[in-house]
C-alpha cells in the first residue's frame, strides 16, 4: 500500500475514483492578480470560484489593509504563514480586531462584513461555500 501511495504522490496526481486529485509544490503555484483587491494575489486550488464552491490560496503583502467587505458565500480561512489583525464590521478598526498567525483560522458567515490589516506577508487558504463575489462596505465603497 505504501508503494502505491508513493507512486501516486511521485506522479503528482491522485486518482479518486471518477474524480482526480492534484499535488502542487509551493514553488509551482500559479499565482495571479487578486480580482478584487489590488496588490493581492490568488491561486485556485480547486473548483471554479465564478461558478460554485472553491478552495483558494491568497497572498497579501506586509502593511496592506484588506478593506471591509462582504461575500454572499460562507468563508473558512486557514492562515498558512504570516500574520494579520482580522476584524468584523463595516469599518477597519485595529483596536477591535484579533491578531492571527500561522495555524489560526476563522469562519465568516455569508453577508458578514470583515477586514484585515496585514502585519507580515500573509498566505492563507479560503474555502468558499458558493461562487465568490466581493462587495465593499461603508467608506470603502
Amino acid at each position: 500500500m505504501k508503494r502505491v501511495l508513493l507512486a501516486c504522490l511521485s506522479l503528482g496526481v491522485l486518482s479518486l475514483g471518477a474524480a482526480e486529485g492534484a499535488l502542487v509544490k509551493a514553488a509551482d503555484t500559479k499565482w495571479g492578480a487578486h480580482p478584487f483587491i489590488k496588490g493581492g494575489q490568488l491561486a485556485v486550488q480547486s473548483g471554479d470560484p465564478t461558478k460554485g464552491p472553491s478552495v483558494l490560496l491568497m497572498k497579501f503583502p506586509k502593511g496592506m489593509t484588506i478593506p471591509a467587505h462582504t461575500h454572499t458565500a460562507d468563508e473558512t480561512v486557514t492562515i498558512l504563514s504570516g500574520s494579520a489583525i482580522f476584524g468584523g464590521g463595516e469599518t477597519v478598526d485595529k483596536a477591535k480586531g484579533t491578531r492571527l498567525g500561522a495555524g489560526g483560522y476563522l469562519f465568516i458567515p455569508g453577508q458578514s462584513p470583515h477586514w484585515a490589516v496585514v502585519q507580515q506577508e500573509l498566505v492563507f487558504t479560503v474555502t468558499m461555500s458558493q461562487a465568490a463575489d466581493f462587495h465593499l462596505c461603508g467608506a470603502a465603497k
